[in-house]
């Protein structure tokens, strides 16, 4: 296998793609500094992996593509391809041509390729490694590295040998098995941690789901159990529900025949009532049209007698306006002859008048005096005096009114005095009836508040009575569990004794055996032994495994036993043959002063109770031992026995002989032999004295119970006696309250009477006050009339006093006139008579036609009065038979209302009587009533409960659960089966799942962990012959390359010595790799005193011995030997060619002599500023070309 071509595109300077054909031998690349030569070197350790952009001359990666140049613009994209020629088939890939490729893209991307298919950097790596051709191989010297080589750590520089050994591949996998070691660990850390997290649940869960399967159990039986009870319970209340259902159709019958006739009844009752409110209503009605009608009667009457009264005073008012006509008349007449007279005698005495009227001028103011007629005062007065007659009839006629409206009221009065009477009489009948149902209402209501309190005091003590039971029932239930806890703790510890559980299997062989197959064995010490409560600890401390320890009889029975053990591969067992082990007393020095010394308890075997046969070998066990009070006791104890007695204190604390101490929280789940034989017999004597208390219990709940059961029946009774205290109670305040209400209609209506009365009365006082006021009006109308008469007299007596006033000074005008002319007196006297005349005349002639219309009028109100008083006559009568039959409705009416009043009497009394009964059969029929929908109610109740709780029917759950006890001892069963499930607590029933699931898991984990333990143990073995492996190779290489290099190196310097040490030769994976030299002439000193040719050769011929040792397909060289001078060089270059036929070489060089050894050269240039090519190089160039380059 050999390089074949380079193919560089983008990488570095070399802008163009430019392929390089290599042949085998030496190829050197040639051409002047700075041309781009050492680049074809950085691009095949680039291609082969290289990662590092300093290894490369650059300061990142980005820099190996071709940033472009004044001319041309920089790439994108570096890329590098190795073909190798594998014909021999070395690179086990199954092709005769293998190229390697690598890209990179300025954006950071990278691409590699094996044979133009896409690879990992890593695949490419493995393919080159131990190889000799890898990135960090020897077969590849850059530019300067060859010092690095000399003046690198020995560390570093083994490498190179590990390189050459071809333990890369080893040290990589060893990195990798110690990579998949560490995350095996990692994976075996954490599968730790979730173990030690689930087994820390795995056993709280392991208890939980043993809780809930014991939960799910006792559940399962305890629905078994109530099914079967409520079935049991569901036909006893069906039988008791069918009884009751009979009875309370018998009861039904009865209260609906009762019921029909109370209805009858009140139907009746009510009709009465309405009838009688009727007849009440049609009474009020017909009083109110009688008082009415009696009015109005009254007010006819009173209107006629004032009619005729008026008739009668216009009657006489008319004759003697009449007659005062006629002489009006008559008088008019004889005046107006007398005017004719003295208009003649005026005429005459005219002129004489004339005279006259000067005189008379004085007599006219006496005249005037007398003047004025006083007739129409007397006129005024007379009209006066007629209205104060009408008044004074008027007033009569009201005085009759008043009387027959008293004489009215009297009668009425009269009458609701007889109602008043009945209605007293009644009232005293509904007080009396009253007063009865008040007592009897009070008398029921103590008794009934008498019964509350004894029903209260004895449901006191009955509840008092049923918390006892219920209390020492509880106990009782308490005691049955804790027997049956007990038992089943007895059950289990006896199990485990038989089944010698808790010892180890070869004892437990033996023991088992022991009746059987094997004689001689006298049993193990912890059976044989027995231990106070407060020794056990320190016992089972003390004794530790020799508890488990077997006694024999002889060392011929143990010997037998081990046999038989072993025949049968079942363990291994300690034995104490009786006849042979000796007692272990503590000296009677020790134990006197032991004695004496404070925390000193007693010693170990006299803690302990055997048989005295036996007692030797607990002397054996536990005579050198002591239990102290406190650990510091024992420790004060030991020091007093030199350390020569072992102490044990009551919590488990120890002091070896020596000095030794052990101790901390002891471990609940070891040992325990004692404690539980212990527990078994402590167990054994509580279960008897708890079945002596439970004997007891069982009684005092039985009392207790008899008692309860005495209680409730009275309790019932007496709450029968108060339902019908109460019901009677009810019953009778019903009666009062119709009983006050009928006292109320009583009252109410004597209220209403006493109302009318005061009424009647308030009307006779005010008609006694109208009396009075008309009597006083009528006794001031006759004061008026007297008056009125009086001034009429006075009047009439003043009017004829001024008419003879009048005449007398007439006649002393004439006289005067006499006296004054003779003529003029009688024109005077005429003058004057004729203006009496004319005036008397007019004044008789207005007080006719005045006379002449009142009396027109008075004939008007006469035909008027005669009219009205027939209408009213008719009227009147009209009213008075009205009345009658008014009177007569009444008295029918109130006939009717008072036979009402006793048929509703008789309909209430019946009423209350079946009422009464009627009750008595509705509580008796809601009593059943109430127990029959109780049952009804805890029917469906069960069997609802059946059906949503179970999902079961009533006969299915009869054919799957039948009950096969009685049902106290099933509902006993129950309590016992609700007082474990309550004992259990919160259950959780997840539990058993999860528990499953965690177990299951760390099953799982188990496995896995044995599995990474496995792969673990295989990585470290892989890694150990790793070791030894890489160790061989590496020793076995150094020792060839060792001896190589000694050789080549005086080959090379033509004298002189060199050598190689390991710098720890006892560790061969990580010591380094020392070179010493000593050139020819000069005396060893260390490299770095070295010339810089000195080292370049010496590094040369360490390479040269590496490629003896392992020969590689091709070495890349640049300028390895430019420190070198002539003669060096042209030995490095003849060396190079004895190679050469083994392995090919690529030269980077400029050294003539190293040309001229090259079997092709490759001219690399820069025609163009920053861009490298590749130029032909002709054999006839050859020589310029070196001298060129030189």
């Amino acid at each position: 296998m050999f390089l074949k071509r380079l193919e560089i595109k983008g990488f570095k300077s070399f802008a163009e793609e430019m392929n390089i054909e290599f042949l085998s031998g030496v190829n050197a690349v040639v051409g002047p500094n700075g041309s781009g030569k050492s680049n074809i070197s950085d691009g095949i350790r680039w291609v082969l992996g290289e990662q590092s952009a300093r290894s490369l001359r650059g300061s990142k990666m980005e820099d190996v593509i071709f940033a472009g140049s004044d001319t041309r613009r920089a790439l994108n994209l570096a890329e590098v391809t190795l073909v190798l020629d594998n014909e021999d088939g070395e690179m086990e890939l199954g092709y005769s041509e293998v190229s390697v490729t690598r890209k990179l893209y300025r954006s950071g991307e990278s691409e590699y390729l094996i044979n133009q298919q896409p690879c990992r950097r890593k695949d490419i790596v493995e393919l080159f490694m131990d190889s000799g051709m890898g990135k960090e191989a020897f077969s590849i010297i850059g530019q300067g590295r060859v010092e690095e080589v000399l003046s690198s750590k020995p560390e570093e520089r083994r490498a190179i040998f590990e390189e050459a050994a071809g333990v890369v591949k080893y040290k990589q996998r060893k990195h990798q098995a110690e990579k998949k070691l560490t995350e095996t660990q990692d994976n075996l850390n954490r599968i730790e941690d979730i173990l030690h997290e689930l087994e820390g649940q795995v056993e709280p869960l392991k208890m939980q789901a043993s809780a809930a399967k014991d939960y799910l159990a006792k559940k399962e039986e305890l629905e078994e159990h109530e099914i079967a009870l409520t079935v049991r319970e569901i036909e006893e209340k069906h039988e008791k529900w069918t009884a009751l259902q009979n009875e309370l159709d018998h009861v039904e019958e009865k209260k609906q025949k009762v019921n029909n006739k109370l209805q009858q009844d009140e139907v009746q009752l009510s009709k009465v009532q309405k009838e009688a409110e009727l007849l009440d209503e049609s009474i009020n009605t017909l009083q109110d049209k009688l008082v009415a009608t009696s009015e109005r009667l009254e007010k006819e009457e009173g209107q006629r007698r004032l009619l005729e009264e008026r008739g009668k005073n216009a009657g006489e008012k008319k004759e003697e306006w009449e007659k005062r006509l006629q002489e009006i008349t008559r008088k008019n007449e004889q005046t107006k002859t007398d005017l004719e007279t003295q208009q003649k005698k005026l005429q005459k005495s005219t002129s004489q008048v004339k005279e006259l009227e000067e005189k008379l001028k004085e007599n006219q103011k006496k005249w005037k005096r007398y003047a004025h007629s006083k007739e129409s005062e007397i006129e005024s007065l007379k009209s006066e005096y007629i209205e104060r007659l009408n008044e004074q009839a008027a007033i009569r006629n009201e005085e009759r009114h008043v009387s027959d409206q008293k004489a009215q009221l009297n009668k009425k009065s009269g009458s609701l005095q007889k109602e008043n009477e009945m209605y007293v009489r009644e009232r005293q009948q509904s007080e009396k009836t009253a007063a009865e149902r008040r007592e009897e209402t009070e008398n029921l209501q103590a008794h009934y508040e008498k019964m509350k309190t004894a029903y209260k005091q004895l449901h006191k003590q009955w509840s008092e009575h049923t918390e006892e039971t219920d209390k020492q029932e509880k106990k009782l239930y308490e005691a049955y569990r804790y027997l049956d806890q007990t038992k089943s703790r007895m059950n289990v510890l006896e199990e485990m004794e038989a089944d010698y559980s808790g010892f180890f299997q070869g004892v437990k062989e033996v023991l088992k055996a022991k009746e059987s197959n094997l004689t001689g064995i006298v049993g193990a010490v912890a059976e044989l032994i027995d231990v106070e409560k407060k020794y056990v600890t320190a016992v089972e401390t003390a004794l530790g495994g020799s508890l488990q320890h077997v006694v024999t009889e002889t060392e011929s029975d143990a010997r037998q036993a081990i046999q038989y053990l072993k025949s049968r591969q079942k363990g291994r067992a300690t034995f104490l043959p009786s006849n042979v082990i000796r007692k272990r007393p503590l000296s009677a020095s020790i134990k006197q002063k032991l004695e004496a010394a404070e925390g000193f308890i007693t010693v170990g075997s006299e803690a302990v109770k055997i048989q005295d046969a036996y007692k030797h070998i607990i002397e054996n066990l536990l005579g050198q031992v002591v239990f102290a009070k406190t650990l510091e006791a024992a420790n004060n104890m030991a020091r007093i026995s030199g350390y020569k007695v072992r102490f044990v204190t009551l919590d488990g604390d120890v002091v070896n002989p020596g000095g030794s101490m052990s101790g901390g929280a002891a471990n609940q789940k070891k040992g325990q032999l004692l404690a539980r034989q212990q527990e078994l017999e402590e167990l054994k004597k509580k279960y008897k004295i708890m079945q002596e208390k439970t004997e007891n219990l069982e009684l005092t709940v039985k009392t207790l119970k008899e008692k309860r059961e005495q209680l409730t029946r009275q309790l019932e009774t007496r709450g029968q006696e108060g339902e019908e205290a109460r019901d009677k109670l009810e019953l009778a305040k019903e009666k009062l309250a119709k009983a006050e209400a009928e006292l109320s209609r009583a009252n109410s209506r004597l209220s209403l009477f006493d109302k009318e009365s005061t009424s009647l009365e308030e009307e006779k006082r005010k008609l006694d006050h109208r009396q009075k006021v008309l009597s006083e009006n009528k006794e001031s109308i006759k004061a008026k009339l007297k008056q009125v008469e009086e001034k009429m007299t006075e009047l009439e007596s003043m009017e004829k006093e001024r008419g003879q006033k009048l005449e007398q000074l007439k006649e002393e005008e004439t006289a005067w006139k006499v006296e004054l002319a003779a003529a003029k007196e009688t024109m005077s006297h005429d003058s004057s008579e004729m203006k009496r005349l004319v005036s008397q005349h007019k004044e008789e002639e207005k007080d006719l036609e005045t006379l002449q219309k009142d009396i027109e009028i008075l004939q008007e109100q006469l035909s008027s009065l005669d009219g009205g008083d027939d209408a009213l006559q008719v009227d009147i009568e009209a009213i008075k038979e009205k009345k009658e039959q008014l009177t007569q409705e009444m008295t029918a009416l109130r006939r009717d209302r008072v036979e009402g009043y006793e048929k509703a009497e008789r309909l209430k009394a019946s009423i209350q009587q079946l009422s009464y009964d009627y009750n008595e059969h509705q509580k008796t029929f809601h009593d059943k009533q109430v127990e029959l929908n109780r049952l009804d109610v805890e029917l469906d109740t069960r069997l609802n409960s059946l059906q949503d709780t179970y999902e079961l029917t009533f006969e299915r759950a009869k054919d799957m659960y039948p009950l096969t006890m009685e049902t106290q001892e099933a509902r006993k069963k129950i309590k016992l089966i609700k007082l474990g499930i309550e004992e259990l607590g919160t259950v959780n029933l997840g539990a058993i799942e999860e528990y499953e699931r965690i177990h299951e898991r760390v099953s799982f984990l188990s496995v896995q962990r044995s599995d990474l333990l496995q792969a673990q143990q295989s990585l470290r073995d892989v890694i150990n012959e790793m070791d030894e492996e890489m160790k061989r190779r590496f020793s076995e290489t150094f020792t060839e390359i060792r001896h190589h290099f000694q050789e080549t190196y005086t080959e090379l310097f033509g004298g002189g010595e060199a050598d190689l040490h390991l710098t720890a030769p006892k560790q061969l994976l990580e010591t380094g790799v020392d070179i010493i030299a000593r050139p020819p002439g000069k005396k060893r000193q260390h490299l770095s005193l070295l010339s810089g040719g000195e080292k370049a050769l010496t590094a040369i011929a360490l390479l040269f011995s590496i490629v003896k040792v392992k020969p590689v397909p091709f070495c890349v060289l640049d300028e390895v030997e430019a420190a070198l001078d002539e003669a060096n060089v042209t030995r490095f270059a003849k060396y190079l060619r004895t190679f050469s036929q083994t392995t090919q070489f690529i030269v980077i060089s400029h050294r003539k002599a190293t040309m001229e050894e090259a079997d092709v050269l490759y001219g690399i240039t820069m025609e163009e500023s920053g861009v490298s090519k590749m130029v032909s190089v002709r054999l006839e160039e050859t020589s310029e070309l070196i001298e060129s380059a030189t």
